[in-house]
């Protein structure tokens, strides 16, 4: 039978193997969790990393858009401006077309109106200086000596040899019209004409 000495031995070596085990268990997991979470610090640092790649991607992106989008409105408005001053020029050049046109138009109206109002006062002269010698002629006959008697029953004669009855008839409806416009004046024997004011 074995000694209590033997028997403290083998029990204290087994607990030291029991122990020792036990420390090297505690080790092996120790460097396992060490390792783990080694991998997964360095998985969510890749991950992280990552995650900031593509946000610094996306931001550049983003910014790369805005500079592009303020470009595209600044040739926008570059070509709005260049199309709106063609068109003013262009409505500026056809207002001027048609307002020379219409000064030209109003020119010729006005040398055709100053024309006929010329030719208009020719005639008017011309009528009246033939209206003068109508009345003139028409007039010319010889007057009744103051206190002589006049025999109402002797016929006149006028002699109208050489001149032309429309021309005389002309005359008269001339004569007719200006004296009811203008009031005629006897003389001394002799019709005048009151010129129109």
């Amino acid at each position: 039978m074995a000694s209590d000495e033997d028997l403290r031995a083998r029990l204290e070596a087994q607990a030291a193997s029991v122990l020792g085990k036990a420390r090297a268990d505690a080790t092996e997991l120790l460097r396992r969790a060490k390792a783990e979470a080694d991998d997964v610090r360095a998985q969510a640092n890749q991950y992280a990393a990552e995650r900031v790649r593509e946000t610094d991607a996306a931001r550049d992106h983003a910014r790369r858009e805005l500079v592009q989008a303020q470009e595209e409105a600044l040739a926008i408005t570059a070509e709005a401006r260049r199309a709106a001053a063609s068109l003013v020029r262009q409505a500026t050049t056809q207002a001027r077309t048609e307002a020379d046109e219409l000064l030209r138009a109003a020119q010729r109206q006005l040398a055709v109106v100053v024309n006929e109002g010329r030719e208009a006062e020719l005639r008017a002269a011309a009528a009246r200086e033939r209206e003068v010698e109508t009345l003139e002629r028409l007039v010319g006959v010889e007057t009744v000596p103051a206190g002589k008697l006049v025999d109402a029953t002797a016929p006149t004669v006028i002699d109208l040899t050489g001149e032309r009855l429309d021309e005389m008839v002309a005359g008269a409806v001339h004569t007719a019209v200006r004296r009811a416009v203008h009031p005629v004046v006897v003389r001394a024997g002799r019709y005048t004409i009151v010129k129109r004011r």
